[in-house]
């Protein structure tokens, strides 16, 4: 009888070296995971909010504006003022800006704006905040960065957030 030349058996696969490298595929792809949604959240919360303004490279300026009293003109159409507001001025600087708003205002959220015209179309600084009451009389705080606005006149609009009422009054801005 011939004998057969005996082949050695094939070596099995151990089911624990592939589990080891799954486990590994699955480690490397949970931790980029982990990296890409951390890197996503600090960036979301380390920028700051919407209508804020960096003011690190320079110094604030507080200001108010005082328009409690004021005739206001609403619109782009009305350009007769019956009543014009005292003189506002703001300077070329970042200004932490205080506006009493007109009698009757509401709180809420407000945008205040310079432009160069009552149109709104070229908006030189822009700020959000929230109206709130104290004493009777409407104030909202925001800052605007005007170091680009060339002295001249210019309007301050304040915008309601809820109903987009804008309104508009002269302005100053000087260095």
């Amino acid at each position: 009888m011939v004998k057969a030349a005996s082949q050695p058996a094939p070596t099995p696969l151990r089911p624990r070296q592939s589990l080891t490298l799954g486990k590994w595929v699955y480690a490397l792809a949970a931790s980029v995971l982990l990296i890409v949604g951390g890197t996503a959240i600090y960036e979301l919360n380390s920028k700051p909010p919407h209508g804020s303004i960096e003011v690190a490279s320079s110094n604030p300026r507080n200001a108010a504006v005082d328009l409690f009293e004021a005739t206001t003109a609403r619109g782009i159409g009305n350009e007769d003022d019956a009543a014009p507001l005292q003189q506002v001025t703001l300077p070329t600087a970042v200004v932490r800006l205080s506006v009493t708003l007109p009698r009757f205002s509401q709180i809420g959220e407000y945008r205040i704006m310079v432009s160069t015209d009552r149109a709104g179309s070229h908006v030189v600084a822009t700020g959000v905040g929230v109206a709130q009451e104290t004493v009777g009389k409407v104030r909202v705080n925001v800052t605007l960065d005007l170091r680009s606005a060339k002295p001249g006149a210019y309007f301050l609009a304040t915008v309601r957030g809820s109903d987009n009422g804008t309104y508009y009054y002269p302005l100053q801005v000087e260095r």
